[in-house]
């Protein structure tokens, strides 16, 4: 079957998630997904460059679909639509169902933490865009904020997507907990109508 090279690339990466959240982050090679696709080896290699190529890609799309979410969240949160708990449970969502927290980990404990630029970059842009919405005078204070509520939500969502559901099992809360925690926590930096 010919292909546009978008769409192409398009399908790889559909794959690459689909074995990502079957298999776990090994099962993530350019010969499975190739083997996925009907497509050559070398055909993959072309589009992503190497198997770190398309892991950053794939957590590029990931990133993207989470930025996308947010933004929507804090556009509901502002408009007095949303809460923080819906931040959270959008963040956690990524990081679990989604895969961002098992390719993540993967990438980090394959030593090749440069594939996590696209992260970088989404979260120096979304601190750049929280901070310029502020007065001058409370940047100082907005940057604090928000750099901790950022860190807060990244590490717990992070953690409950690998070691969560054992964790809860082990001390005998429910599936929610830790996202409650969080949302509590949470909302002592950013207060309602704070993130405006």
């Amino acid at each position: 079957m010919r292909r546009t090279p978008g769409e192409a690339r398009t399908l790889a990466l559909a794959s690459a998630r689909r074995l990502l959240l079957k298999s776990g982050p090994d099962a993530i090679t350019l010969q499975a997904v190739a083997a996925d696709l009907g497509m050559s080896h070398t055909n993959l290699l072309h589009h992503f460059g190497s198997a770190g190529g398309l892991h950053s890609s794939l957590m590029r799309e990931m990133v993207r679909e989470l930025t996308d979410s947010i933004e929507s969240a804090v556009m509901r949160f502002r408009g007095g639509q949303g809460t923080v708990r819906d931040f959270v449970d959008i963040v956690f969502d990524a990081f679990d169902a989604g895969g961002a927290g098992q390719l993540a980990a993967w990438i980090m404990l394959s030593g090749e933490a440069e594939h996590l630029a696209p992260v970088q970059e989404v979260v120096r842009k979304y601190i750049h865009n929280v901070e310029e919405t502020a007065p001058d005078s409370a940047q100082q204070h907005v940057h604090e904020r928000v750099t901790t509520a950022t860190l807060l939500v990244t590490i717990a969502a992070f953690g409950d997507a690998l070691i969560g559901d054992h964790l809860r099992k082990m001390v005998g809360r429910e599936r929610t907990a830790i996202r409650a925690i969080t949302a509590a926590m949470l909302a002592h930096y950013v207060p309602p109508r704070a993130a405006q």
